[in-house]
């Protein structure tokens, strides 16, 4: 991790000024010695880091070809650094009958509107037949992980990591999206398998994949004080209505307070 790259580095340091200030060593530290401890630094950093998901935005797809010719794509080329599972990869287009992973842009000549950036997937489940559409990543999860986030439209999605299911909410939305948010807290720092898997007969839109590290919102206290005024405001509403009711069968006059 980034912290352990920095540790190092500082560890390093330390170590020569002590030598240094102990007479181990006979002059200030060389600038081979500064490269070197820094090289190693970088080194450990490129490593951890490398071991972390990349393209969780896909805005790394290349050499798509013509858009809408529903051509065969290699999965290299629509989803870098992913696991494509389906029977068509498809650029800016989907299979009528089910079953494709589609690579869209900002230019798409379907009604599917951009997310972010400027591509997203889009998984159509299959339909009678019985073969799985599903997009998996191998990765680490970061240490500092609570939660993790993806903006689409969630239409049938299985969504697991180390084959455990996760359960995602909406945390947001917009005229063209959702915001969705699951607890990924108990797999920080943890190493396994990220799968995303269409349903039967489901269609669903992905992009913008995210771990962040503040836990999934819980409603706020204005949410639940609208709900409240809302009882109260029901509550309130149910017992002047009866009271109505009431002067209108006993012949009271309306508004006389009935004990």
């Amino acid at each position: 991790m980034k912290n352990i790259a920095i540790k190092i580095t500082s560890l390093l340091a330390i170590m020569t000024n002590v030598l240094f200030c102990h007479g181990q060593m006979k002059t200030k530290p060389t600038m081979s010695l500064v490269f070197w401890s820094i090289a190693i630094s970088f080194s450990l950093l490129q490593t951890v880091s490398g071991q972390g998901f990349n393209n969780l935005d896909f805005e790394a797809a290349r050499n798509l070809g013509s858009p809408g010719s529903f051509a065969q794509l290699p999965a290299s080329n629509a989803f870098p650094g992913w696991t494509v599972t389906a029977p068509y990869i498809v650029y800016n287009d989907i299979s009528l009958s089910g079953g494709s992973i589609t690579i869209f842009d900002t230019n798409s000549p379907t009604s599917k509107a951009p997310i972010q950036g400027k591509y997203f997937a889009y998984l159509e489940g299959p339909g009678s037949a019985p073969y799985t559409v599903s997009l998996g990543q191998t990765g680490q999860v970061p240490d500092s992980a609570m939660s993790i986030i993806f903006w689409g439209n969630d239409v049938g999605l299985n969504i697991t990591f180390r084959s455990q299911l996760l359960n995602f909410v909406v945390t947001g939305s917009t005229a063209n999206y959702n915001v969705y948010t699951a607890d990924i807290s108990a797999y920080a720092g943890q190493t396994g398998l990220l799968l995303f898997t269409e349903t039967a007969y489901g269609n669903s839109a992905l992009d913008n994949i995210q771990f962040s590290s503040t836990a999934i919102p819980e409603p706020s206290a204005l949410a639940l004080t609208a709900l409240g005024a809302l009882l109260l405001g029901l509550r309130r509403w149910e017992k002047w209505k009866s009271i109505v009711d009431l002067s209108q069968i006993s012949g009271l006059p309306k508004g006389d307070r009935v004990s």
